[in-house]
């Protein structure tokens, strides 16, 4: 069972996007997937369009000592071969999270069932921010997926996630791939921004994916709960050349 962060520090770089899209075909390519939404706006949720009235208990009920709820009871079939586990009071999570006096062991225990579910892939759509359940969620997966937003400043903040990770005395390699996202490849500017994003990354071998051009029919996608593969073909290809680099990868 691979275990995967999708995250960067930097909010608005299309994360919960990318967690939604990978996560699908993923499962579209045959393997067992469950998505565990772990961003505070609940986006990979609904973009999968699975709503609040889709769902009674959530991770919020694993970690709630008052509450004597199975995994099992939190999980929702979002598509074939891909399940969903939503969150809820996510200050709350965070809150109990600072109470635990060994963070790296956390979710190793929340989530020990899934060892026992044929998953082949967890991943996790992280918050933007520097969190103590995005300390659990670095120090519980084998690998980090990086979006970035090609304009300057996103590029620019890729170093972040490099110091966040020093600071948990975590391996920097768990950053297995880099996603170029919201490319416009009309631009000046965005050609050289990728081609920073590309020197930048130039001693690690096949961490940058092909980029994911801008595309309305994207974002329409989300909004109506349907993933790229549901509504449009064209993005759905340049996802599927992402994904073909993460399973050489770590599949």
């Amino acid at each position: 069972m691979k275990k995967i962060a999708i995250l960067n520090n930097k909010g608005g770089v299309g994360k919960s996007t990318v967690a939604v899209q990978i996560s699908h075909g993923l499962s579209k390519l045959g393997y067992k997937v469950i998505l565990v939404d772990l961003d505070g706006q609940n986006d990979s949720s609904l973009f999968l369009g699975i709503t609040e009235a889709d769902y009674n208990k959530t991770f919020y009920d694993l970690v709630d000592k008052r509450s004597n709820i199975k995994l099992e009871d939190c999980i929702i079939e979002a598509r074939e071969n891909l399940d969903l586990l939503p969150n809820s009071h996510i200050e709350e999570i965070n809150a109990e999270f600072y109470r635990e006096s060994r963070i790296d062991l956390v979710l190793n225990e929340k989530l020990s069932d899934l060892e026992n579910m044929d998953y082949d892939f967890v991943i996790i759509d992280c918050g933007p921010q520097r969190t103590r359940i995005n300390d659990a969620v670095l120090c519980y997966v084998d690998d980090i997926i990086m979006p970035v937003q090609v304009e300057a400043a996103s590029v620019r903040a890729c170093g972040s996630i490099y110091e966040y990770l020093a600071d948990l005395r975590l391996s920097p390699d768990k950053i297995t791939l880099i996603i170029p996202n919201m490319y416009d490849q009309r631009t000046k500017d965005a050609k050289e921004n990728l081609e920073f994003l590309q020197e930048f990354f130039n001693d690690k071998e096949d961490i940058i994916t092909p980029p994911i051009n801008r595309r309305v029919k994207i974002t329409e996608a989300g909004k109506m709960g349907k993933t790229v593969f549901e509504y449009d073909e064209e993005a759905a290809t340049q996802f599927f050349n992402v994904l073909e680099r993460l399973v050489k990868k770590i599949g």
